[in-house]
């Protein structure tokens, strides 16, 4: 805009100097044929009065440029200072003579064709009917140009140079109070009356900015706590496979650093699965797929971004299905043992069964192949209890609130039951602990808690070995109940398998024992209803303490 009015004003400066000048010219030329015109005039009425028979004399009393001659009143040319007289053709015609003999005087304008060159003519009519005529050169309005190119040029290029400075200085002069408009507040600023409208619309346009930025602003601020709360990842890229935004939850799936938007989304991870999920969904074709990254499971969605017809980019969704695997997982192996746990003692039953059928058992051992009958069918009903008991917990069909449950109390109740198991194997049992310490919870998912650890603890002692049973508060006033022995203990490497459903660390020793396989997993989903904590300590040959600390 300083340009534009610097080229406009500029412009104006120099076509109004021009146009002066040529003003100035036009004035100057014709003030100057007006002098010339008078000064013919005054020196004819001079030469008029000393004329005399000798025209010659004339001549001399004029100036060297100027042009004497004497016409009769029938237009012979008597005398002529330039030219033979005898040789001129008649003058009766010529417009300054007419005019002389008509008015007394006459003047006028033309080239000479005896000269050569642009004359102005002064005529007038002396007393004896004679015409006196008196010429003079004049200068052409092109040749008065030329004499006076010196000064100006002069004079433009001064006008010049002025207009350009005033053209500046005005161009600095209009833009300044447009460049000091306070854009914050356009209508409180002082500028020309013209602008205000500008001005107030300004202000109003300023104002649906400002609310539409407010209002982006917003929503940014809750997708950004929409999407930085979500478990699930979520990117979203652009048809260069750019990241246009990733939430926390997507990069912690992948255990991938910081990526700003406009980075690659392959620095979340480099997959190969992942890549082509990608270009995939680029692609236009939505797909899901399973893939393995950072010690997770994860189910990536990616879905393209459509735009009139034109994928701009995808959107990426990330789940965590690591326990969903690990539950399918555990159904799997579950569903296979519960099948081999059932199978072994129906099979037992079964050939138990046909050897009586058949005649073939003698009869001093049919009550011997009948207790070892009873003793599976035994060993299958208390499976059949333990998987019930387990299907129960998994659907939360058991309520973990509502009863004022005393730890001390049921800790007796299991001791009394299995004493006489534990000294029939020559074990030790003790109990510790103040009576009182009560929770709120479930009498029997307690009970199940210190029967299957207390039976295991039994199970797997040595001989003479000792367990105890203790109930009691900690530091921070939580109430726990621990059972402890002096078995065979537990390799590290088992430590965080024990409490899977049909896991065994000896599993000689389990189905000689009698054991299910399903005391510590009941363990755990009962504390998981309880909303209690598991602490498992154990040395291999020296014992094994376990902790169910309550809230």
């Amino acid at each position: 805009m300083n340009k534009k009015i610097f080229q406009v004003v500029f412009s104006s400066i120099v076509v109004t100097a021009i146009l002066t000048i040529a003003i100035a010219i036009t004035i100057c030329y014709g003030t100057y044929k007006s002098r010339v015109s008078d000064d013919l005039a005054a020196e004819l009425r001079f030469l008029s009065v000393v004329a005399t028979d000798n025209p010659a004399e004339l001549a001399d009393a004029t100036a060297k440029d100027r042009r004497i001659t004497l016409v009769d009143s029938d237009g012979t040319v008597l005398f002529d200072s330039d030219a033979d007289a005898a040789m001129m053709e008649n003058h009766l015609q010529r417009e300054e003579i007419q005019e002389a003999l008509r008015y007394g005087s006459g003047e006028a304008e033309r080239e000479s064709t005896t000269v050569l060159s642009r004359m102005m003519y002064a005529a007038l009519k002396l007393d004896d009917g004679r015409i006196l005529r008196i010429a003079a050169p004049r200068e052409t309005i092109g040749s008065f140009i030329v004499d006076m190119l010196t000064p100006i040029s002069f004079l433009l290029l001064l006008l010049l140079v002025s207009g350009a400075l005033i053209s500046v200085r005005c161009a600095k002069t209009i833009i300044k109070p447009i460049n000091e408009i306070d854009l914050e507040h356009p209508e409180a600023t002082e500028c020309y009356e013209e602008l205000s409208p500008l001005l107030g619309r300004i202000a109003r346009q300023q104002g649906i900015i400002r609310r539409q930025i407010d209002d982006a602003k917003q929503k940014n601020r809750e997708f950004t706590i929409i999407t930085g709360n979500m478990a699930e990842g979520l990117v979203i890229i652009d048809k260069d496979a750019r990241i246009l935004s990733v939430n926390n939850a997507a990069l912690d799936l992948f255990g991938a650093e910081d990526c700003p938007p406009g980075k690659s989304v392959f620095r979340i991870s480099r997959i190969e699965k992942f890549s082509e999920s990608v270009f995939a969904a680029l692609a236009g074709n939505r797909n899901e797929i399973v893939m393995e990254s950072s010690g997770r499971t994860l189910q990536v969605i990616s879905s393209p971004v459509h735009s009139q017809d034109e994928t701009i980019g995808a959107a990426i969704i990330v789940i965590d299905i690591t326990e969903k695997s690990e539950r399918d997982r555990l159904r799997r192996e579950f569903t296979a043992n519960v099948s081999h746990e059932l199978k072994t003692p129906l099979t037992s039953i079964s050939g138990f069964a046909e050897l009586l059928r058949t005649g073939s058992v003698p009869p001093d051992g049919v009550k011997e192949f009948a207790s070892d009958i009873y003793r599976e069918t035994q060993r299958l009903i208390s499976l059949i209890e333990d998987i019930i008991k387990l299907s129960r917990l998994d659907e939360g069909a058991v309520d973990a609130n509502g009863e004022k449950v005393d730890l001390r109390s049921i800790a007796s109740e299991v001791m009394e039951l299995l004493e006489n198991k534990a000294k029939s194997q020559g074990i030790g049992m003790y109990l510790k602990g103040d009576a009182g310490i009560c929770i709120e919870g479930s009498e029997s998912l307690v009970y199940e808690i210190f029967y299957n650890l207390a039976e295991n603890s039994i199970k797997y002692n040595k001989p003479d070995g000792t367990v105890t049973l203790e109930v009691g508060r900690n530091d921070d006033g939580r109430s726990f109940l621990r059972v402890s022995d002096t078995g065979i203990g537990i390799p590290e490497e088992d430590k965080g398998r024990v409490f899977e459903r049909f896991y065994r660390v000896d599993k000689s020793r389990s189905r000689a024992s009698g054991g299910t396989g399903l005391g510590l997993s009941i363990v755990r989903h009962a504390a998981m209803v309880l909303h209690a904590d598991i602490d498992l300590e154990s040395k291999l040959g020296e014992g094994t303490s376990v902790t169910v600390t309550f809230q």
